[in-house]
């Protein structure tokens, strides 16, 4: 099995996933089973994308980090939409911009690095 501890980008997520289950956890049950679970699929393919983009070589990195762009904005709106539904406090949803901030800006000098590269 492969070991990506030293990846941040791969750290990040992981953490971030985790605080994600535990948003959706209190979702109210009609949402926690639909867009609760979109919301774990869309991250959990995020973390996946990003473990196969790191293994590829440099020259076909950019479409693999443009996928995993994709997939995080996929992410991004559908938990602004849960926000917006009042699904979640104020509070956790700042946290939660927090690191999707970070992660964002992650994925951005990923992107740029990848595209030096080729």
């Amino acid at each position: 099995m492969a070991h990506f501890e030293h990846l941040p980008l791969f750290v990040k997520t992981y953490e971030f996933i985790k605080v994600v289950y535990k948003i959706v956890h209190q979702f109210r049950k009609e949402y926690k089973y639909t867009l609760g679970a979109e919301l774990l699929e869309v991250i959990w393919q995020t973390l996946d994308e990003i473990i196969k983009t790191n293994s590829l070589p440099d020259s076909q990195k950019s479409q693999g980090i443009a996928k995993i762009s994709a997939l995080f904005d996929k992410f991004k709106i559908r938990f602004r939409l849960a926000y917006e539904m009042g699904l979640m406090t104020d509070k956790k949803f700042a946290f939660a911009q927090q690191a999707m901030a970070e992660i964002g800006r992650m994925i951005g000098g990923w992107s740029g690095w990848a595209v030096s590269r080729s």
